[in-house]
């Protein structure tokens, strides 16, 4: 890549983390302006038009771009309904994604904010990687024995199921991170408790749906009759 090629590229993803940020001090993607964006990068808004055409494209951009790779890395790792390999299976699982959560909470911010926002293009960009990634979690339950007695369409509901309620979690998850890292006069200890809590019951929901699954009866019939 050419030092031009890697200026645009820092650009670009410059601007993505100008709306981030804005919107982690409460504002929604439709309520951010052009002129907004372009003062938090440094730049005038002409030079905006060198890389999106309008804030829609540009939050398209940033969905597909920035957090379509979170949501491939959480795909990656996430281990509900692949085949056991290691014990705790679920509640590793929901580990692993509430301290991905953590680690990069504008962007999971954005998500769930967004993914009933304002703006149409980045409702429909949101909503692609969230089916996107509920039929992956579908295709991992098809690798679990216990859910071989489900069918196709049976399984990617349940998938969808469980995506949802993940997505549940997230702010009330960020708020208690959020104290964490930034109340001087929180106790920690406290807040610490709060978190194994949360995660001890997200972990129990989960199991609650997946388990539960286990009992279902997947046909045909009771599929067009509901």
């Amino acid at each position: 890549m050419s030092s031009r090629e890697q200026k645009k590229l820092q650009t670009r993803h410059a601007f993505f983390n100008a709306v981030l940020d804005l919107c982690m001090t409460g504002q929604s993607f439709s309520s951010i302006s052009l002129r907004q964006v372009t003062r938090e990068v440094g730049v005038v808004p002409t030079a905006f038009y060198r890389h999106f055409d309008d804030m829609e494209s540009l939050g398209r951009a940033l969905v597909i771009e920035e957090l379509g790779g979170t949501l491939a890395t959480l795909s990656d790792n996430l281990q509900i309904g692949r085949k056991r390999s290691f014990e705790r299976q679920i509640a590793k699982s929901i580990q692993m994604f509430l301290y991905m959560v953590s680690e990069q909470p504008c962007y999971w911010q954005f998500l769930v904010s967004e993914r009933y926002g304002g703006s149409e293009a980045v409702r429909k960009a949101i909503n692609e990687l969230i089916k996107n990634h509920g039929q992956s979690l579908a295709d991992d339950l098809a690798l679990q024995p216990a859910f071989a007695h489900i069918n196709t369409y049976d399984r990617r509901l349940l998938a969808e199921a469980g995506v949802n309620m993940f997505f549940s979690w997230i702010i009330d998850w960020l708020e208690l991170s959020y104290t964490e890292d930034h109340d001087d006069e929180v106790d920690l200890a406290d807040i610490e408790d709060k978190k194994q809590l949360m995660l001890h019951n997200c972990t129990r929901q989960a199991q609650m749906l997946f388990y539960g699954a286990y009992n279902w009866k997947s046909t045909e019939e009771t599929r067009l009759s509901d």
